[in-house]
């Protein structure tokens, strides 16, 4: 898993909605999409629920979100300005 897709993740998790976290990250809407099909592939289970424009975590997602959001932290106390 890349830092950068749990960052996007973070964004998709917080804003509950896919089009708005892609405007925050400055990428589109379809490639943020298609990251975080991506993503749980790699987790093996779903990660989102998406009912009517919205996205809310599984039970899997809000572990994931717990662990991403250290696992950010702590790349941040390692190399300082990436995190």
């Amino acid at each position: 898993m890349e830092i950068r897709l749990l960052r996007y993740f973070l964004v998709v998790a917080n804003e509950g909605n896919i089009t708005r976290a892609a405007e925050k990250l400055y990428i589109t809407q379809p490639t943020l999409s298609r990251q975080m099909n991506q993503l749980e592939e790699e987790a093996g289970a779903p990660l989102f629920k998406r009912p009517m424009r919205r996205v809310e975590l599984t039970e899997e997602g809000l572990l994931l979100k717990r662990r991403a959001e250290e696992i950010v932290a702590l790349v941040g106390k390692t190399k300082p300005g990436i995190g």
